[in-house]
């Protein structure tokens, strides 16, 4: 009876997928995929269990092998195309959420992009990203629209040295949320459960409050 509980309690989890960056470590000559763990504490606070994804195995025998209700493209690695000399460039990760992207429109799965997982999106979407300066390691105050959430501006964390500006981006793609420098750190598809911010909740010590209902929203 209890093997049968928790078989039944497992059915019912929410399993979020999370794509990984790519790290090579030559001190032990590996290439590793590897996740923040604060990553974990966060998907668990919101209401699901996290399954890392490996970006060698195929996302459509991902997808059709687990029942996923959602996916996270986290940060990290530049993306090669835009930064060919970038020492943390990574073509198999990038050609793996582009695929990723592609079948969860297919399916109908969420998706939100996390810092290089909003610019890998509005790449999908035949929009650009640009180099931007005094980003990186940084706090920085947004302004919102109404959509998702009420809140008007707050102060967020900033890593990211690539940005979107508004003549770049993509197709069926919307502002959410601009920097004072009119760069758009967050937006949402027209049609599509596709989303993305330029911040990293997950390093927000304790989680803010405003980024769990903003993420669960846009998951329900």
């Amino acid at each position: 009876i209890l093997l049968l509980s928790i078989k039944v309690q497992f059915i019912f989890v929410k399993i979020l997928a999370i794509s990984q960056r790519v790290e090579n470590v030559s001190n032990y000559d590996e290439k590793r995929d590897c996740l923040d763990q604060r990553w974990a504490y966060l998907v668990r606070k919101l209401g699901f269990l996290p399954y890392p994804l490996s970006n060698l195995i195929s996302p459509e025998e991902i997808v059709e092998s687990i029942n996923i209700s959602a996916i996270i493209l986290t940060g990290g690695n530049s993306i090669y195309r835009f930064d060919k000399d970038a020492q943390d460039s990574s073509r198999e990760r990038d050609l793996f959420e582009e695929r990723l992207v592609r079948i969860a429109i297919e399916k109908k799965i969420p998706v939100v992009g996390i810092c290089r997982g909003m610019q890998i999106i509005n790449t999908f979407f035949n929009g650009s990203i640009s180099k931007i300066e005094n980003h990186v390691g940084t706090r920085h105050k947004l302004n919102f629209t109404n959509k998702y959430l009420k809140e008007r501006s707050r102060d967020v964390n900033s890593y990211h040295k690539w940005c979107i500006e508004e003549p770049g981006l993509g197709e069926s793609l919307f502002p959410l949320a601009l920097a004072e420098d009119g760069t758009i750190e967050s937006f949402y598809h027209k049609e599509l459960p596709i989303f993305g911010i330029m911040w990293h909740p997950e390093r927000e010590v304790p989680f803010n409050q405003n980024d769990l209902n903003l993420i669960k929203g846009f998951f329900e």
